[in-house]
């Protein structure tokens, strides 16, 4: 019986090494194919980049569109006091990775 046990779990083995690759093989790289879809990553992506600089940004509002196969997103987070404009595009069906983000702070 030890055997057979012994047998499954090496068997089973590869399999479980398979899925867990390496570490970057942990996030999924999402297909985004609505304006809406963009939202999310926009805002977590311009927030990430006050809070790398220990800089807490607040009251984000975005509104988005797309025009032919690009999507936008135009977005505004609360900084220093000041309202600072954000704006995300992405063709439509690429991968999150492919977005563009552009923030209106000299100072990142």
């Amino acid at each position: 019986m030890q055997r057979v046990l012994a047998v499954l779990t090496i068997a089973a083995l590869p399999t479980i090494a398979g899925a867990s690759g390496s570490p970057g093989d942990h996030y999924h790289d999402l297909t985004i194919h609505q304006a809406s879809a963009l939202v999310p990553w926009c805002r977590a992506e311009a927030e990430a980049r006050y809070i790398a600089r220990n800089i807490v940004p607040y009251q984000w509002t975005a509104r988005y569109h797309d025009k032919g196969n690009v999507l936008y997103v135009e977005g505004k987070l609360r900084v220093h006091g000041d309202d600072v404009a954000v704006r995300c595009r992405i063709a439509r069906g690429a991968r999150e990775k492919y977005a563009v983000i552009e923030i209106d702070d000299p100072s990142l």
